[in-house]
């Protein structure tokens, strides 16, 4: 447990898997889970895992048994966690998390590519450097293997059963090119995905070894950025219990969730459910059951709320708000206050006050309010659609740990203007004694 902050944290719920039969509740940026007792909701204890490094919020996750994987962009570390804490830590060599089974956790690295053009259609193709593993495997007991592969692993992805590897390999050929420049016989690989088994050990993957399907065209995976329902993208799906369930919005529902449930390869679900003005983060399956972490459709709302869904009924069995759950003595220790902390608010105060940042806003004033490191830069002005208010932007200009960010005087300018120009703020109706805060 790490030096408790100065200033109180609650949970934010971002992230949700199963292990240990208990479901855990990770926060979006801290280092800890909540383990909820599935049955009843109630919390069973706090993990937090504070020693992995982690200079990006930005994390992968997987889960198996009793261990939950963790991968924080920017490092080469990959954390083993389980209800008691960290139990062990891999250096990843390059590789990110993808996924992980009885095996342990699958961690890829794609090889580079690039256009191979040679003067004759039967010259051989080019050797391509391979300096670190492509498919990297770490034990649940500790220790990593690396994956050696027949071909150039260059894509990879993964479902509830196998990984998947995008892998070019011979017989290979050359096509006649005259643009774009060089002209020449472009080299054309054979393609495949290769369906690995997430429960497989094997140190040398062959093309023969395990079931491969053709891939055509350009590598691509089933990741799409939209929250349309689509049964097609794996992470708007969760299978438990012989029920496949997935979920998403759509516009015949007037933009509500859409949940179907599903048994076993039947297209025809067993259960709808809607849930009205809410989106969904992530969903998890475990006994028959969806859980749901879902937020506001109101993105003025920052609410968040566990959902518990069952076959049984159109109904939410369980609808839980964990969001003010302190979690303070599990987060990260506070870097020391930087030196010019003073002189740097005075650098951003002096870009930003009385500068025009769009031709409809006007009385812009910049000033830091609070303290170090929780307090914010605001940025206040009029508009000339806003009659009678004053908007208000707050900026931070450090991370919760201290650190400080990316200058804001290089971006905020143009993301104001932007801002301005389109009108992109909340409905006037959020305004409250005259400040619309945007």
């Amino acid at each position: 447990m790490s030096a408790p902050s100065s200033e109180r944290r609650l949970l934010r719920p971002r992230y949700i898997r199963f292990a240990a039969d208990r479901l855990w509740v990770i926060d979006e940026t801290q280092p800890v889970a909540v383990l909820l007792e599935p049955s009843s909701g109630q919390i069973d204890r706090i993990v937090s895992w504070p020693e992995i490094p982690s200079p990006s919020p930005a994390l992968t996750i997987a889960s198996h048994g009793d261990r939950v994987w963790l991968h924080y962009r920017g490092t080469d570390v990959l954390a083993c966690v389980k209800v008691d804490g960290v139990h062990h830590a891999e250096y990843l060599e390059g590789t990110h998390l993808l996924t992980a089974g009885s095996s342990g956790a699958w961690c890829f690295r794609p090889t580079q590519t690039r256009d191979d053009v040679a003067r004759t259609a039967d010259e051989p193709p080019l050797p391509r450097p391979r300096p670190r593993p492509p498919l990297l495997l770490a034990h649940p007991d500790g220790g990593t293997s690396p994956i050696n592969i027949d071909g150039v692993l260059v894509a990879a992805d993964f479902d509830e059963q196998s990984v998947r590897l995008g892998v070019e390999h011979a017989p290979w050929s050359r096509i006649y090119r005259e643009t774009p420049t060089p002209t020449g016989f472009v080299l054309q690989q054979s393609k495949s995905w290769i369906h690995l088994p997430l429960d497989a050990g094997t140190t040398r993957i062959e093309l023969d070894d395990y079931p491969r399907s053709q891939a055509d065209g350009a590598w691509h995976t089933s990741e799409y950025a939209d929250i349309t329902y689509n049964e097609l993208h794996r992470r708007k799906r969760a299978i438990g219990d012989g029920v496949r369930w997935h979920w998403g919005t759509t516009d015949r529902h007037g933009g509500v969730l859409l949940v179907k449930a599903f048994r076993g390869g039947s297209s025809v679900p067993v259960r709808e459910i809607e849930l009205p003005e809410v989106r969904a983060y992530e969903g998890i399956a475990h006994g028959g059951q969806l859980w749901l972490l879902v937020r506001s459709a109101d993105e003025n709302s920052s609410t968040r709320h566990l959902v518990r869904l069952s076959i049984d009924t159109a109904e939410s069995e369980l609808d839980a708000a964990i969001d003010d759950l302190d979690i303070t003595g599990y987060c990260r220790a506070v870097a020391p206050e930087p030196p010019d902390h003073a002189s740097y608010v005075r650098y951003c105060v002096r870009r930003l006050d009385g500068r025009q940042f769009s031709k409809r806003m006007h009385h812009v004033r910049a000033e830091f309010i609070g303290d170090w490191p929780h307090g914010r830069l605001h940025i206040s002005f009029t508009h000339d659609d806003y009659e009678g208010l004053t908007l208000v932007t707050r900026l931070n200009l450090y991370d919760e740990q201290g650190q400080r960010l990316e200058d804001i005087t290089r971006y905020v300018p143009t993301e104001l203007m932007e801002q301005a120009d389109t009108h992109a703020y909340p409905n006037r109706s959020h305004a409250i004694g005259g400040v619309l805060y945007v």
